[in-house]
């Protein structure tokens, strides 16, 4: 059963893609698409590929499908009918009237059955002068299907300066005059697996771009209106800090204005201004960061727009910024969510950037945490009192006291306790209790960690019957020490780990899942005792 997990056929094969791009000498684009998959299950045209969707522009882009068929197991083709065409508003621009010119081309396939092909081409052609540079970011790699050729063509006028960069893989160019060719054979399907870094599952990712700097890349963000726009009044306090201010217009950006989640290429990289969100009441994710920035500075506050990059991808541009936010006062505002960015606590795989080009230096995050506690434990009540300190501090929180009473569990003579983790940073609390035993690909951990706790537990009336524990890993990922030790009326536990790297290799994943289970492991988080 394990070897046919193992070799399990994928739900499609593509025989071949190819993406080309275009760029002609009067700056018109194109974008040309051609695949052939193959349906190995049910579940391939049911569920995964029974329809195809190509989102575009009508206002700059124009797109035609070349060809259109599928090829029966027995050979018979089956041309896809003219009503197998439907064009209609993508999702990502409901409710957002200004970019509902925004079209979806769904291709329905038709002759769908096992060992059935399809063969579908298309171009997207893109008016010149529209984008500034040819930027491509390409993910090598699709779930539910493998892929035994996978090309991306990038012509550009010969003698055109043109920067790329891959992720996860190492595949050069073939280069002919102004023709760079990507050949990537035998991409397995991307599993989806959780906790890759910058959510791209570990397939590689291709980036290019003609754009001599990132400054230039960005340069469509930076345009900015004089009018003055403030937020309005109901959201700031008369006499507010700094602080106050901001976190007020970071209420309103996010809890006032809707979120459209239309990324800036489809708008040709252009957004609305200010004032024009406020009246609309929503806003894409770049929209959203001008208004708030422009918004704060209005208030005499120092803000800017921050974009945030996958750390490892070095060829950055518009068409890959992980997140839009903006820097006051130290603070790196989210426009999704109030408080803080996430990402800012996640710098070994983000680089953060301002909309001139430059990187911002955020400190590092890997995190210190030391917890010493004190537990009066009897059969009605646990009493527990923690100082604890972590740093790099997140928040105020981070540091100070932590009391609390509780009841523990009695029944059958026994009294069962769990020994309390108060710091919300800590790696007990990445939700990692249950992770799979195999890995394709690199596991992300929010930042490195050296955590070190130490309690004591008084027992008031009942008698220990935990074990004493001694448990030790030591690998190239980190450390877990734990050790339990009863000592008349009380019981101390010393618990300890490190991890020394941010992204673990697939190959190294097993020495972190040994690591993980033994630090999560609720045996060694409870104190048992008898009445």
């Amino acid at each position: 059963m394990f070897a046919m997990q193992m070799f399990a056929v994928a739900d499609g094969t593509y025989k071949s893609i190819i993406s080309e791009y275009t760029l002609a000498a009067d700056g018109t684009m194109t974008q040309r698409v051609k695949k052939v998959l193959k349906y190995n299950t049910h579940h391939s045209f049911f569920s995964l590929f029974g329809e195809t969707f190509v989102v575009f522009n009508p206002e700059f882009q124009t797109i035609k499908v070349d060809t259109s068929y599928t090829v029966q197991q027995d050979g018979t083709v089956i041309h896809t009918p003219a009503n197998a065409f439907n064009y209609v508003l993508p999702s990502m621009a409901a409710k957002a009237p200004d970019y509902n010119k925004l079209t979806e081309l769904v291709i329905t396939h038709t002759g769908l059955e096992l060992g059935a092909t399809t063969y579908l081409e298309y171009t997207i052609t893109t008016a010149p002068d529209v984008y500034g540079s040819l930027d491509i970011d390409e993910v090598i790699g699709v779930a539910g299907a493998d892929i035994d050729k996978y090309q991306v063509v990038v012509n550009v006028p010969e003698g055109t300066s043109l920067r790329w960069s891959l992720t996860d893989s190492k595949v050069k160019p073939t280069v002919k005059g102004g023709r760079y060719v990507w050949t990537f054979t035998g991409v397995k399907s991307a599993k989806g697996e959780a906790n890759t870094p910058c959510e791209y599952g570990g397939v590689p990712h291709l980036s290019v771009t003609t754009a001599a700097s990132l400054a230039e890349n960005l340069l469509p963000l930076t345009i900015e209106t004089r009018d003055l726009c403030r937020v309005p009044a109901e959201y700031l306090l008369p006499n507010g800090t700094n602080a106050q201010r901001a976190a007020a217009i970071q209420k309103y950006i996010v809890n006032g204005l809707s979120l459209c989640k239309v990324p800036a290429y489809y708008t040709g990289n252009r957004v609305r201004q200010c004032r024009s969100v406020m009246a609309t009441a929503y806003g894409t994710e770049p929209e959203k960061a001008l208004a708030m920035a422009k918004l704060m500075r209005t208030e005499g506050l120092q803000a800017q727009v921050v974009v945030a990059f996958p750390a490892m991808q070095q060829v950055k541009t518009v068409r890959n910024i992980a997140e839009y936010m903006v820097l006051c006062d130290g603070i790196f505002y989210s426009v999704r969510t109030l408080g803080e960015s996430p990402l800012r606590w996640r710098t070994a795989h983000y680089d953060f950037y301002d909309l001139g080009g430059t990187k911002i230096d955020a400190p590092a995050n890997d995190t210190e945490i030391k917890l010493v506690g004190k537990i009066a434990l009897s059969a009605q009540k646990a009493g527990v009192e923690c100082e604890y300190s972590v740093t790099p501090e997140r928040s105020s929180k981070d540091a100070g006291k932590y009391t609390e009473e509780t009841k523990p569990y009695a029944g059958n003579g026994y009294v069962v306790y769990s020994l309390p983790d108060p710091v919300s940073g800590s790696a007990a609390r990445w939700g990692m209790l249950s992770l799979s035993k195999e890995r394709h690909a690199s596991f992300a951990l929010p930042y490195k960690v050296n955590e070190a706790y130490e309690y004591t537990v008084s027992l008031d009336g009942i008698k220990s019957v935990t074990k004493d524990v001694r448990k030790s890993i030591k690998n190239s990922v980190g450390s877990v020490n734990i050790t339990i030790v009863n000592s008349g009326d009380s019981i101390v536990v010393k618990r300890s780990i490190a991890l020394n790297m941010a992204v673990v290799p697939a190959g190294k994943y097993s020495e972190l899942l040994q690591m993980m289970n033994l630090w999560n492991n609720p045996n060694y988080r409870k104190i048992v005792a008898q009445q």
